[in-house]
This record gives structure tokens, C-alpha cells and sequence, in this order.
């Protein structure tokens, strides 16, 4: 007769089954008793003294009977085991600790990726067995260890060793995919990770190398879009010399040759009339910006840069919260819906667009504020507790200032050297 053993789950939530009664479900909600099994379970291989439990379970907090409190939820969590058939017994004590006993079969997800990470790591496999081992453990890894119980300290640090490993799976299997062009095999899995790690910059930067190798290099730009728009939204912050590499990459050459000059045509076109301004990321803003100065020196068209930015009532840069994303939002609607299809916009931080406005004099530029900060305090009353601040220069002043800058210094230096 086959001994049944208690089946774990510590990825994606917490599950616990004794052959196919249901010891736990990944419904139950989170409690003291549950707790107290998860961390018997963490450290099933060494009975855990009392005094280490009381602290992990009670946190501190104030209790006239802490070791009374402790043996009830011994109790407890013994009495739910025996319910679904397991023998009381398999909690231990020994000498004021408590822990699970030899006697009891355990299989825990854990333990299984820990092994599977710990193979990887050895260095003794080929490349196609290192690489089905590094799927298994990804499969094996779902949203997370112990999603709900986060927030315990020793719950995180056993997260935060876990969510190492997993990144490593993915680093690992990635240079061998890289090798084999077995990019097919991963990009899924990389984007269920950024899905869950959305600021993991590693798998995020795998995961649109992927999708550029395998010629999606449309999804690869909307990746880095999101991405951006996340960092900026979420964490205030702008993209690494990186991202902003790999950017250039992917933007910066296609996969596959084309000899027909209207397929070409047909596919950078718009592929819809869209009113309002255009709209780009900073990267392509500034290229953009460049050939425009370029083409002036011949055209000797007017063009003039905008920077749009929002403060509180103070001139301070508002707080990084939903409303203020709410109002960011309104702002890029504003300026879209004010400006012409023949200028162009870019999120310049966290609280600022740059415009771009083309064939316009000064004196129209104060017209052009006024409409924008007319549309934009429309659209809410929220927005009537900021500031739109609106300045702008010349592109031509602004290059003329670049260039007697650099000229300075060049004639300064040949002085020094005469």
C-alpha cells in the first residue's frame, strides 16, 4: 500500500492536499494557524524553538500568555490536520520546539525548485537539459512564493531568495536560447514574469530581445512604451542607458529585408487618420528634433520648443499617487487635443511634456499656452488644484546658444595649445 504524504504549494498562493483530501485551499484566507504552518513547513528539517515562533507569529504584540497563545495554535493547526485524516503526531515537540516529525511524507514545490535551481547551479548539465530544468523551475515558480503572506518579514525573506533564483532561471535559459534561437520556447514565460515583476529590468529587457529576435519587433516597441509610461508614472524615474540602448536597437533596424519600396510605405504609414498632435517617446523626440534643426538651416522655418509642466498651487512637484496620474493623463489630453497634427509631444518627466511647435512665431506661442491650459482645466476640477506652466525658446536660439558654446570651447582649447 502506497503511504500517502502531504502535497504543499507555496507558488501562487498557499495549498496543502493529503492524497485528495483538502488540507488547505488556496481560498483560505490567512490566519495565525495557517502561519504557523507555513513557517513549519519553511523549516521543516529542525525543530523551531518556542521562543522563535512567539516572535514570527505574535510580531511583537502584546499578549499576557504568549507560550498559552502558541500551544492553542498548536493545537488548532493539529486538530485541522486530523480532521482530514493525518495523524496528530506529525507536529512534534522536543525540549520547548516544535517541528513537523520524520515519520510524515512531505512533497513541497519549494523544495522541488530549490533542488531543480540547485542542479542548474552545479554546472554539470548540457545545455538542452540546463534549459528544460529551467523551464520546470519557471513552470514550477507561478506569480510568487507566498503571494498572501508577503507582508511578514520572514515570509519576504524567504520570497526574496526565491524571486533570485527564478530571475537566474530565466538569465540562464536565455543565454542558451540566445545560442539555439529557441526564443519561441520563452517569450511566454518572460511575459507571464514581467506581467508579475513589471520592475525587473532584466527580464523585461529579455523578454522584448525575445520578441525583437523572433521578428514581433512591433510588440517589442509597445513592451518598451509600457514600460517607460510605467516607470515614469509609477516610480518617477526615466528608462536606463539600458533600455534606452536596446531602444535604439530594435528602432533601429528591422529583421527582415524588403525589396519593395510601396510594401515599405505601406507599412510606416499611419495606419489611420488621427487628429491632434503626434505623439512619440523621448528617444524618438530627439532624433526627431535633430533633423528638424537640420532641414531649418535650409527652410528657415520657424520652429520653437514647449515645455509643459505641472506643480501644486505652491510651485512644488506634486505627490507620485493616482490622482496625480489622473491629472498627468488629462494633461497629455490637453495638449494633444490643442496642438496640430503637424507638431509632436513627448512625456519629458514624471510631470512634464516637450513639445515641439512647428512654423509658429513667439507671439503666437503665449496663444498656444493659453489654449492648452484652457483644455486642460476643463477637462476636470481636480485639475483646477495645479499649476500648468507653460515656457518656451526658440530652436534656433537655443541651437545658436549650443553651438557658440562649443565653438567657445573649441577656440579656448586651441589657444591652450598654441
Amino acid at each position: 500500500m502506497v503511504e500517502k504524504a502531504l502535497k504543499v504549494e507555496m507558488f501562487g498562493g498557499f495549498e496543502v492536499m493529503y492524497g485528495e483530501e483538502p488540507v488547505v485551499t488556496k481560498e483560505n484566507r490567512n490566519s495565525k494557524v495557517l502561519m504557523l504552518f507555513q513557517y513549519l513547513l519553511c523549516n521543516r528539517n529542525r525543530m523551531v524553538a518556542q521562543d522563535e515562533l512567539i516572535h514570527v507569529l505574535l510580531n511583537d504584540e502584546e499578549c499576557e500568555n504568549p507560550v498559552g497563545t502558541l500551544k492553542n495554535l498548536v493545537y488548532r493547526l493539529r486538530k485541522q490536520l486530523e480532521a482530514c485524516g493525518v495523524e496528530r503526531e506529525c507536529i512534534g515537540y522536543r525540549r520547548g520546539a516544535y517541528g513537523f516529525t520524520g515519520e510524515m511524507p512531505l512533497v513541497i514545490d519549494q523544495e522541488v525548485f530549490a533542488s531543480i535551481t540547485a542542479q542548474i547551479a552545479e554546472g554539470k548539465l548540457a545545455d538542452d537539459a540546463v534549459f528544460e530544468k529551467c523551464l520546470q523551475a519557471i513552470e514550477l515558480y507561478k506569480t510568487g512564493f507566498l503571494p498572501k503572506t508577503m507582508g511578514e518579514p520572514w515570509a519576504m525573506g524567504f520570497a526574496v531568495k526565491m524571486q533570485e533564483k527564478y530571475c537566474d532561471c530565466f538569465r540562464t535559459a536565455y543565454r542558451i536560447a540566445a545560442r539555439t534561437k529557441q526564443y519561441d520556447k520563452l517569450v511566454d514565460k518572460l511575459c507571464e514574469a514581467v506581467s508579475v515583476y513589471p520592475y525587473e529590468e532584466d527580464l523585461t529587457l529579455m523578454y522584448i530581445k525575445c520578441l525583437y529576435e523572433m521578428n514581433r519587433v512591433k510588440e517589442a516597441m509597445e513592451v518598451y512604451e509600457a514600460t517607460t509610461t510605467r516607470l515614469f508614472d509609477d516610480l518617477g524615474i526615466g528608462p536606463s542607458e539600458n533600455m534606452k540602448e536596446m531602444f535604439g536597437h530594435i528602432s533601429g533596424s528591422k529583421k527582415e529585408v524588403n525589396l519593395s519600396i510601396d510594401d515599405v510605405r505601406s507599412e510606416i504609414r499611419e495606419t489611420e487618420y488621427e487628429n491632434g498632435a503626434f505623439y512619440c517617446n523621448l528617444e524618438v523626440f530627439e532624433s526627431l528634433y535633430r533633423f528638424v534643426v537640420r532641414h531649418m538651416e535650409r527652410s528657415g522655418q520657424s520652429v520653437f520648443l514647449m515645455l509643459c509642466t505641472i506643480t501644486d498651487l505652491n510651485g512644488a512637484k506634486p505627490g507620485n499617487n493616482e490622482k496625480t496620474k489622473k491629472i498627468i493623463d488629462d494633461m497629455q489630453q490637453a495638449i494633444k487635443a490643442s496642438l496640430r497634427r503637424g507638431d509632436a509631444y513627448t512625456r519629458y518627466s514624471p510631470t512634464q511634456y516637450l513639445v515641439m511647435l512647428m512654423e509658429i512665431k513667439q507671439e503666437n506661442c503665449n496663444i498656444v499656452a493659453d489654449r492648452l491650459r484652457y483644455h486642460f482645466y476643463k477637462t476636470s476640477k481636480r485639475n483646477n488644484e495645479m499649476r500648468f506652466v507653460c515656457k518656451s525658446i526658440s530652436a534656433a536660439d537655443m541651437d545658436s546658444i549650443m553651438v557658440g558654446e562649443e565653438a567657445q570651447k573649441a577656440l579656448w582649447n586651441k589657444e591652450k595649445k598654441d
